[in-house]
């Protein structure tokens, strides 16, 4: 191979290298925007997880103590400090989202619980998809509960 195809190669690798560079400061790194996001939800996490573990566990006692009017208080804290920590689509926060429906119809709140549901549904089918199972739970929960809501009895879904 001759020196001026060596270098004419040369030149055309460099060449692209530099393109690619300008096309990549152009367009952003959305890949590494991710990471950047997960990482600092990560860290959040981390952060947040002594309270929020603190907040559910005495959620759950409360409820299984029979004060749920007290479970839906503290998992509605649990719930804006897991909104704050991990934003609206974490699994964490639409778990969360799903617990204090229950929770909320178990208290008595049969319509409470189902706009709780309806309002979870849409999200849980952006985030999981419809077919996620935690959807379809979703979808029949604010089923029963809005038919219990109007006086159609039976025992509300969790």
């Amino acid at each position: 191979m001759s020196r001026t195809w060596v270098i004419t190669g040369a030149v055309v690798v460099v060449g692209a290298a530099l393109l690619a560079v300008r096309v990549r400061r152009a367009l952003g790194d959305p890949f590494g925007q991710a990471e950047k996001e997960l990482d600092k939800r990560d860290r959040a996490l981390r952060e947040e997880h002594p309270d929020t573990t603190a907040l559910r566990h005495r959620a759950h006692y409360l409820s299984e103590t029979g004060d749920l009017a007290g479970a839906v208080e503290v998992s509605e804290q649990l719930l804006a400090e897991r909104v704050l920590a991990l934003g609206e689509d974490h699994p964490q926060v639409l778990t969360t989202r799903h617990n204090l429906a229950v929770l909320r119809g178990r208290a008595g709140d049969a319509a409470g619980a189902a706009e709780d549901f309806e309002r979870l549904v849409p999200d849980m089918r952006r985030v999981h998809g419809a077919d996620y199972i935690y959807t379809v739970l979703a979808e029949r929960a604010a089923a029963r509960w809005r038919q219990e809501a109007e006086g159609g009895g039976g025992q509300g879904a969790e």
